[in-house]
C-alpha cells in the first residue's frame, strides 16, 4: 500500500503551487489547462462540502480532529476527479486558449491580440450627466409613461447639474449640522448657494485658496481663526460704498456649516428658526428676525428649496424601479 504522505499531486502539496507557476511561463497553453484543473477541483471541493453539511455533524466519533481530516480527504477526492475530469475544466479551456499568444506566431501575428496596457489618462470616473443617459438606456421600460418622464425630467429639471455638484458637495455637511441645531438642512443648502451663488462666488484667500466660507461671516473681535481680506460693497444711509473688509476662513464646509449654525443657536433672535419644522418655515423666520435687508430675502430662498425639493422628486420618479427584478 503507498504511503498517503508519499502520493504525487497531494492536494496540500505546496510545491505543486510553484511547478505550476514555471509551466504557465514556460508552456502557457498546458499550463492553462492545469489551472483549469485547479478550478474544477475547487468546484468539486464545494459540491462535497455542501453534501458533508447535509450530514449529521455530532456523533459519537465526531470531533475537530476528525473533521480536519474529512476536509483533507475532500480536498484530494476534488483533486484526483478534476484530474480526470467533469467537464467544467475543459470549457475553461476551450474559454480562454483563444486569449493565450502562440509564442512560434510571427511578430505581425501577434500585434492583434496583445493585450494593450492600461491609460490610467482614459480611466476616469464617468460623469454624472454620462450615467443618468446610461440608466435611461438600460432600465426596463415598466412605465407606459416612461418617455414622457424622461422628457419631462430633461427639460424641466429645476436645479442644473452645474449646480447637482454643489449641492451633493454640500448635503453630508448640512445634514450634520441640522441634526445637532435643529435647522432644516435644505435652509442650509438653499442659503449657501444663494450667498455663494452655487459656490461660484465663495470668498477666497489672498493665496486664491477657497475659504469654505459660502454665508460670508465677517470675522469679529471673537473669532481667532484666519482670516482673509476683501472689499465689499455695503449699502450706508442708503449709499453703495467700497469697503475691505475680513472675513473668516475654514478648515472645510463642515467646519463653515458647523460654525454658522451655532452663530444662529447663540443668538436668541433667530430661535424661530431652529424651532422651524420646515425649510420654508425657517427661510421666512430667518427674514423675521432681521438677517437680511432685502425684503426678497425669504422669497428667494423658498424659491431656492422648492427647486431642491422638485429636483429631487423628478429623479426619484424617473427611476421608480425595484432594481431585485434586474437580476
Amino acid at each position: 500500500m503507498n504511503d498517503f504522505l508519499t502520493m504525487p499531486n497531494v492536494a496540500y502539496d505546496v510545491n505543486s503551487l510553484h511547478s505550476l507557476k514555471a509551466k504557465l511561463s514556460q508552456e502557457p497553453q498546458q499550463g492553462l489547462r492545469q489551472v483549469a484543473q485547479q478550478l474544477e477541483g475547487v468546484f468539486v471541493q464545494m459540491m462535497l462540502k455542501s453534501m458533508r453539511s447535509s450530514l449529521p455533524q455530532d456523533g459519537i466519533l465526531s470531533s475537530d480532529q476528525t473533521r480536519f481530516y474529512t476536509s483533507m480527504y475532500d480536498q484530494q477526492i476534488a483533486q484526483d476527479l478534476s484530474q480526470k475530469g467533469l467537464g467544467f475544466a475543459d470549457m475553461i479551456v476551450k474559454q480562454f486558449s483563444n486569449a493565450i499568444p502562440n509564442t512560434n506566431s510571427a511578430p505581425s501575428e501577434l500585434a492583434g491580440i496583445v493585450p494593450m496596457p492600461l491609460d490610467n489618462e482614459i480611466l476616469h470616473t464617468l460623469p454624472k450627466q454620462a450615467l443618468e443617459q446610461f440608466l435611461r438606456r438600460t432600465l426596463p421600460d415598466k412605465s407606459p409613461n416612461r418617455a414622457a418622464q424622461s422628457k419631462s425630467l430633461s427639460m424641466t429639471r429645476s436645479v442644473p447639474m452645474s449646480s447637482a455638484s454643489f449641492v451633493s458637495m454640500l448635503s453630508v455637511p448640512a445634514q450634520i449640522a441640522s441634526q445637532q441645531s435643529g435647522i432644516p438642512h435644505l435652509l442650509l443648502i438653499a442659503q449657501a448657494a444663494l450667498e455663494s451663488g452655487w459656490g461660484q462666488r465663495e470668498i477666497l484667500t489672498e493665496e486664491g485658496k477657497p475659504s469654505h466660507n459660502l454665508f460670508g461671516i465677517k470675522a469679529g473681535k471673537s473669532w481667532q481663526g484666519p482670516v482673509t481680506q476683501i472689499t465689499t460693497t455695503e449699502y450706508i444711509d442708503g449709499e453703495p460704498k467700497k469697503i475691505r473688509d475680513s472675513f473668516r476662513v475654514y478648515g472645510s464646509y463642515l467646519e463653515a456649516v458647523t460654525d454658522y449654525v451655532k452663530l444662529l443657536a447663540e443668538n436668541p433672535r433667530y430661535a424661530k428658526v431652529a424651532r422651524s419644522t420646515t425649510a420654508e418655515q425657517g427661510a421666512y423666520s430667518l427674514q423675521d428676525a432681521g438677517y437680511a435687508t432685502d425684503p426678497g430675502y425669504a422669497g428667494k430662498l423658498v424659491s431656492l428649496i422648492q427647486q431642491l425639493k422638485s429636483s429631487g422628486n423628478q429623479m426619484v420618479k424617473a427611476y421608480n424601479y425595484d432594481f431585485d427584478n434586474l437580476f
